[in-house]
């Protein structure tokens, strides 16, 4: 498994990535694109694949339908920025706010806080940024649940934070979930990401 781990960082394209201080971050216009700044670098990521934007897009609606029902906090998509606690700027591909970080972001109109579930969504050019760089970054600022999705594989990574660490559980698509920040959500893997 390692071996093909490497073997898809090879092969991935690269993100382009240029130095830059937090300041020109924030003076860049208002964008679709994935833009986000992390250890002082400003990095872009090209536009998600058709199968990506699929896959968000069957995650969100079955995480939103148990948002809506059963918390009274709020389910955000990419792209929107979250600046994180460390002075990073991420854009998570889907996130929660609990309920006072969700009315304070709506005050704002800015995400100033490290949302506590984030989930991120595998794309030929992400796996390295997803897996190691936001995993670090997410576990730094205290993101309690991640997950990592990878639609190849038809499974998810869920990462649950323990004592500032985070613990793995992978998934295949015949396994189920069970949301740990947002409990009592559960569903078949295969069923949640559309297969």
């Amino acid at each position: 498994m390692a071996t093909e781990v490497l073997e898809q960082i090879a092969d991935e394209p690269r993100l382009t990535r240029r130095r830059a201080p937090i300041e020109e971050f924030w003076a860049l216009p208002e964008s679709p694109l994935h833009i986000e700044y992390i250890n002082g670098e400003i990095v872009m990521a090209p536009s998600p694949t058709v199968a990506h934007q699929s896959l968000a897009r069957n995650v969100f609606r079955a995480l939103d339908k148990f948002v809506s029902r059963e918390t009274r906090g709020a389910l955000f998509f990419s792209p929107l920025d979250v600046a994180l606690p460390s002075g990073d700027v991420v854009q998570p591909d889907i996130f929660y706010l609990s309920e006072g970080d969700a009315k304070q972001a709506t005050k704002d109109n800015r995400v100033r806080c490290a949302p506590i579930f984030a989930v991120e969504i595998l794309s030929p050019g992400s796996i390295t940024h997803d897996t190691i760089t936001k995993r670090a970054l997410y576990e730094k600022n205290g993101v309690r649940e991640y997950w990592i999705v990878d639609v190849e594989k038809r499974s998810i990574a869920q990462l649950v934070l323990h004592k500032k660490h985070y613990t793995l559980t992978e998934l295949g698509e015949r396994e189920v979930i069970r949301g740990a920040v947002l409990a009592g959500f559960e569903m078949n893997v295969g069923e949640l990401i559309g297969l």
